[in-house]
């Protein structure tokens, strides 16, 4: 997913933001901070360099392409946080492919319950009956995911949520105009070619990149259910640019490496600042080791 929020239209008029709703990023950035020039990793070693800190040169085969291997000697925030007591979770796409399956974020040993697993293919699972009807049905299954099942009383929570639903397959149909309950923006990057299957292409990204904010929603509904919102950390934040376009994943244009990225922390950091410093991934571990009163791995 690339830098495209609703949140963004007034900083970056005149693009797709303008058109796209997204009201539950638009909150967590008008509840904590908005970043305007976060940058993904580079390919391959994204999300390892998001668990490690570390950048692709200093990965080991945890970097590579193909054929990728975790080197358990490198240390990774959420097992040093689970070290520390934490109950940690994961679901979706988290370090993969790669060997052992989700070796940073603890195996399949911490993946949370597997519901909910048409979120990441929504608008194929939308179209395929009446909209509202199997909408509805959708979000009853996926709310499920994030109960926090087997957490011991009192201990911090660390979850990771995955959603693929940008890094998607296109089909040329009907459903490319369904979102999570409306219908997709009509808008594209002013960059591309304006031709009728690059517009439709382009609306199912950003249909997907909605069900995506509706699936954040409930996110933050079950946090203030159980009256943890406030005492979260909460980051949300696309892993590269859009897919399947020019100048998209794996090429160094901005389309390729901007992402959207907002965090609140209740009282813990101010409410309603754009932050216009330079900003990659591979920050956020230290990061959430320091939020968390943790020495950080030399």
């Amino acid at each position: 997913m690339g830098r495209h929020a609703s949140a963004y239209a007034r900083l970056e008029p005149g693009g797709p933001s303008d058109v796209i709703s997204t009201p539950h990023f638009d909150r967590v950035a008008r509840e904590g901070d908005a970043l305007t020039t976060p940058t993904s990793t580079p390919l391959p070693a994204r999300r390892a360099a998001v668990r490690s800190s570390r950048g692709s040169t200093s990965g080991g085969p945890a970097g590579a392409i193909l054929q990728r291997v975790w080197d358990d000697s490198i240390p990774s925030y959420p097992l040093l946080l689970r070290d520390a007591g934490y109950h940690i979770g994961h679901t979706y796409k988290v370090w993969s492919p790669g060997t052992p399956v989700n070796a940073p974020y603890g195996g399949n040993a911490c993946a949370y319950v597997r519901r909910g697993r048409h979120m990441n293919t929504f608008s194929q699972f939308v179209a395929a009956g009446t909209t509202r009807r199997r909408s509805s049905r959708f979000w009853r299954r996926f709310a499920a995911i994030f109960r926090i099942s087997g957490r011991p009383p009192g201990a911090a929570v660390l979850l990771w949520f995955g959603p693929t639903n940008t890094h998607r397959k296109w089909v040329q149909a009907p459903q490319a105009a369904l979102g999570p309950g409306s219908r997709a923006p009509q808008g594209q990057d002013a960059r591309l070619p304006d031709v009728p299957v690059i517009r439709e292409d382009f609306c199912d990204y950003l249909g997907e990149a909605q069900a995506v904010d509706a699936a954040l929603g409930v996110l933050l509904e079950e946090l203030e259910r159980i009256g943890e919102l406030d005492n979260t950390l909460l980051v949300v934040s696309g892993d590269h640019g859009i897919p399947g376009f020019p100048r998209g994943k794996c090429n160094l244009y901005d389309l390729g490496v901007r992402v959207a990225l907002a965090v609140r922390w209740g009282k813990s950091i101010p409410a309603g600042r754009v932050i216009d410093d330079f900003v990659t991934l591979p920050d956020l571990a230290p990061t959430f080791l320091e939020a968390a009163g943790l020495a950080r791995p030399a």
